[in-house]
């Protein structure tokens, strides 16, 4: 997520871009990121907490289910298309 500032709350409030209460836009881009979502399935982090004897132990089991999950998401990605 990109991080912006702002001079002014002028500036901010120009570049807004919450949507007003009762646009129909609004039920559109839920539907949207609900699909979305619902294609790629849970996060599939890891739940509880682990216990590592090093530092490079714990990258190794954090790149291993992050390589799993992203092999996943491209197998899921090439369905959709």
């Amino acid at each position: 997520m990109p991080v912006r500032k702002f001079r002014s709350i002028e500036e901010a409030k120009a570049r807004r871009r919450w949507l007003d209460t009762g646009d129909p836009a609004i039920a559109r881009k839920m539907r949207y990121l609900w699909q979305m979502a619902s294609a790629f399935g849970p996060l599939c982090i890891p739940r509880g907490v682990r216990k590592y004897r090093s530092i490079e132990e714990s990258n190794a089991d954090r790149d291993q289910w992050e390589t799993e999950r992203i092999h996943l998401w491209r197998q899921m990605r090439e369905k959709l298309q």
